[in-house]
């Protein structure tokens, strides 16, 4: 059944004179089911073929699937193709060495339309044949207006995660300063593929990896983005010398054998893939619980592509995690940020031939002036960035003891300790030696979010309720006697 969006979407479409027209909605939105649907729409109204034109295999047979017997797949192998189908799905370059002998089509759908390799069709010039393209990034070095009349845009990421379509995510960064120090250069408008392998394949950066993922998401159904066949067996590797549940999907990976991946990869919940590029667009498992960019990225639609494998509902999950190993999130934005796809489409994107640091720098809040990260005072008014950073620290803190103290109290059992302390005779002072072994135990375990000021406010607190089962009086020397005590053992407890 189609979503109101996608309905607006089919309007959208439907109700616009131009003959070519370009959609842009966002990964995970449902892209496949909609412009199936228009094709079907189409069908039925004008009774013209349509063309379905995609890049990546699984998106073959989707939109086959969801065309049913009337649809011809203009696929390798193939040397003529009938003119009495309703609908054709092929690939481009496929169906490109194959345009002498194609049928007419009233409609083409390009899927993916921002990737260059659509431009070769001739079908933009036909008077009679009406063009759709179909992106979730509608961004190429050339403005898609060149092709395109408009472009529609009926949802938002926003919209869908507000109507519970898709999922937010937290995303945290992982050697954020080791990957800033890098001066990756740029080859075709992205980070140079042999130098990021050099850095990505050290040890340094595999270790870290690993270490992101047992602090991060261990235990959970986890799909990583490597650089290339090299660091992707590289990382492979390692994660299964940690014993862990991992399987590797590469361009070069049999297709029966990708196939069998893929269904254990949705049947077991601890399981992991590294990849290359490959489980990208038309790559749909919502059980992904956690995505790693385990690379850079200058381009915006990989990066978007890449966290929204994570953003599928399912059951028993509200959002997903991602670990930016790459500072992409730093470079793009949060993946749920509002992005001008108008701008992309009328104007294109300039090619950058230069090298490139990716220099960390932060704005002064005082004054709005840009600098390295490491400075500790503002260059242009003197603002005291060290001070900003301990109040955000604490502050950070504190909202992490709420969340601890209201998800993992710290429940002495100082009724136990009374109970035990009649039963064996023990000196009521005996007792708050119980209880503070018993805070102390709870700081250490839950260090660094507790701290001694936490402790000895609930040394504080169990003081009265000692005071009044053994009738003392909680004076300076008895909040003295506990507060001496905590620091006792907690100097016993670290070996101090």
């Amino acid at each position: 059944m189609l979503r109101e969006y996608q309905k607006k979407a089919i309007t959208l479409i439907e109700g616009n004179q131009n003959k070519n027209i370009a959609l842009q909605m966002p990964t995970g939105s449902g892209k496949t089911f909609t412009f199936c649907e228009v094709a079907k729409r189409h069908y039925a109204e004008n009774i013209t073929s349509v063309l379905i034109l995609v890049h990546r295999q699984e998106l073959l047979q989707q939109a086959k699937n969801s065309l049913g017997e009337r649809c011809f797949l203009i696929e390798a192998g193939v040397k003529s193709i009938p003119n009495d189908y309703a609908y054709y799905v092929g690939m481009v370059e496929t169906v490109s060495r194959r345009i002498k002998i194609l049928p007419n089509f009233g409609l083409v759908i390009i899927d993916e339309c921002h990737i260059g390799n659509f431009k070769k069709m001739p079908f933009f010039e036909q008077e009679h044949c009406k063009v759709l393209g179909v992106t979730a990034t509608p961004i190429n070095e050339y403005p898609l207006a060149n092709y395109y009349a408009e472009l529609l845009q009926p949802v938002t990421i926003t919209d869908l995660i507000d109507n519970n379509h898709l999922l937010d995510c937290d995303a945290y960064g992982f050697a954020s300063d080791l990957v800033a120090a890098q001066k990756f250069k740029i080859k075709g408008g992205e980070f140079d593929e042999k130098q990021m392998e050099e850095f990505y394949s050290s040890e340094k950066m595999v270790n870290n990896v690993i270490e992101s993922y047992w602090k991060l998401s261990a235990g959970k159904k986890t799909l990583i983005f490597n650089v290339n066949l090299k660091h992707n067996d590289a990382v492979y590797t390692s994660l299964l010398f940690e014993g862990l549940n991992v399987y590797s999907i590469t361009g070069e990976t049999e297709k029966k054998e990708r196939a069998e991946i893929l269904q254990k990869f949705k049947e077991e919940p601890d399981a992991i893939i590294c990849n290359v590029g490959v489980l990208t667009a038309g790559f749909d498992e919502p059980t992904i619980e956690t995505i790693i960019l385990n690379r850079a990225t200058k381009s915006l639609s990989l990066y978007l592509q890449m966290i929204g494998r994570g953003s599928r509902l399912s059951e028993n999950k509200s959002k997903f995690t991602v670990i930016d190993l790459g500072k992409n999130t730093a470079r793009h934005g949060q993946y749920t940020d509002f992005f001008d796809w108008q701008t992309y489409f009328k104007n294109g994107t300039k090619k950058e031939n230069k090298s490139v640091g990716m220099s960390p720098v932060k704005e002064c809040p005082n004054c709005g002036h840009l600098q390295h990260t490491r400075k500790v005072k503002c260059e242009s008014c003197g603002h005291d960035f060290e001070e900003e950073r301990k109040a955000q620290e604490a502050e950070e803190q504190i909202k992490q003891l709420v969340k601890l103290t209201r998800e993992k109290p710290m429940n002495i059992p100082t009724q136990h300790l009374f109970q035990l302390a009649e039963e064996r005779s023990w000196n009521p002072y005996g007792v708050l030696h119980k209880i503070t072994e018993h805070i102390i135990a709870y700081e250490l375990k839950h260090s660094p979010i507790t701290t001694h000021e936490h402790s000895v406010k609930m040394a504080g607190e169990q003081l009265s309720v000692w005071c009044k089962k053994y009738e003392k009086q909680n004076n300076s020397w008895h909040q003295d006697f506990i507060v001496n005590l905590l620091n006792a053992k907690r100097k016993e407890a670290v070996g101090g």
